[in-house]
């Protein structure tokens, strides 16, 4: 076999022309040939080694450069493009990092080997960009699963993981198995944070909110206040509340807990930060986002910040916030007053509270923000209304302008 021109696979004698029976073969059949060496037998021992921390990365690549060469016969510059390509499956995303490096596009989703589609500034496209073939989108889902450790099965057929492994970027991952989708075919959904996060006189710039904005949620911030941030799905909410953490007074100390790892402080402060553990699938091991706030309340903690809120959590969190702890949190929600009626819904699943008594706790949750596309649309404060036993709205902008009541 050989690379027209590059590469060949050593043959007993070294040839100037190939024969006329010889098979040509491209680099990407190279490439795929050292990945199933390299995946597969005793081989992939070495490489979960590796995955494991008991082998030196750099001596597991000179191993993979030194099969290469012993392999084929090639020049320096083939080589190293094999190699490259080798890597970008392995310790990157294959055909993805185009996408992944790419600073306007925000989310990336695989429906099947020919069908990825992009969000770039805002707007959705099919990419270019696909695999070759069913089989090279199956191997590529199972090394994102053994990268990340994650099980990928029946019993595990919907999974989330982060991966803070790539330079520039938080990745957060959803997928759904073939066992679930109509096509039989495994859905992949990366979201994409950036490592360095965006200030508030970065989003300033950028045109999320205004300088007067930003002196209002100092403020507000300096008097021992949160914030509930609140909107629509991929709207800008977990951008704000970076962006916030960095502008809590130093002199509190902070519980942050999510459920995909999106939030970070990037200060050395009194600072904690973690994850769930979800009890799903083949797990018997279960860690909810509301356990995490209930410990959250039993220690040395100012700050309560709860990546999201999407059902029963919002119970824990109420409390947390009634009993004095200054909570940052983001739901989804149409509007300011849409962000309470929903966790009034949640918290009243899984209670035997009334309406009332909920709503009087959620006067805790002093101000909100709503944003939408990218922009603040509204912030307010609420109170409770002793004589109308309901919240009454205050409101500092609206529509994005400033409101003069």
């Amino acid at each position: 076999m050989m690379l027209a021109g590059l590469l060949r696979q050593h043959p007993p004698e070294k040839q100037e022309l190939p024969e006329p029976d010889e098979k040509v073969i491209s680099e990407s059949e190279i490439i795929d040939e050292v990945i199933e060496h390299t995946t597969s037998g005793t081989n992939i021992a070495r490489l979960n080694m590796v995955e494991r921390g008991e082998l030196d990365k750099e001596r597991f690549a000179c191993e993979i450069k030194e099969y290469i060469h012993t392999r084929y016969t090639l020049n320096d510059e083939a080589a190293d493009r094999i190699y490259r390509g080798f890597s970008s499956f392995m310790w990157g995303y294959h055909i993805l990092d185009e996408l992944i490096d790419n600073q306007d596009i925000s989310d990336i989703v695989i429906y099947d080997a020919d069908r990825v589609y992009v969000k770039k500034l805002g707007i959705r496209y099919k990419s270019d960009i696909v695999f070759r073939d069913a089989a090279d989108y199956e191997r590529f889902i199972e090394r994102c699963a053994l990268r990340n450790h994650v099980s990928l099965s029946i019993n595990n057929s919907i999974q989330k993981w982060t991966d803070w492994s790539n330079d520039k970027y938080i990745l957060r991952f959803t997928a759904i198995t073939k066992e679930l989708a109509s096509n039989r075919t495994t859905t992949i959904q990366i979201r994409k944070h950036p490592k360095v996060k965006k200030t508030l006189d970065v989003l300033i710039n950028e045109g999320m909110i205004t300088g007067e904005m930003e002196a209002l949620i100092r403020r507000k911030q300096e008097a021992g206040e949160g914030f509930l941030i609140c909107g629509k799905n991929a709207c800008g909410k977990t951008t704000l509340i970076n962006g916030m953490i960095e502008t809590i007074p130093m002199r509190y100390s902070i519980f942050c807990v999510q459920e995909a790892e999106e939030l970070f402080s990037s200060k050395d402060r009194n600072w904690g930060a973690y994850h769930i553990i979800d009890g799903r699938g083949e797990s018997k091991i279960n860690f909810s986002l509301g356990d995490m706030v209930t410990a959250a309340q039993t220690m040395d903690v100012d700050v309560i910040i709860l990546g999201e809120i999407k059902g029963k959590e919002a119970r824990q969190f109420l409390s947390a916030a009634h009993t004095g702890a200054i909570c940052y949190a983001s739901t989804h929600a149409e509007s300011v007053e849409d962000a309470y009626i929903r966790l009034c819904d949640y918290t009243r699943r899984v209670s035997d509270m009334t309406n009332e008594e909920i709503l009087y706790m959620l006067k805790s949750l002093k101000n909100v923000i709503f944003i939408k596309d990218y922009k603040l649309c509204e912030m307010a404060e609420c109170k409770w209304n002793s004589d109308k036993k309901c919240l009454d709205f205050t409101y500092f902008y609206r529509d994005g302008k400033e409101v003069h009541e």
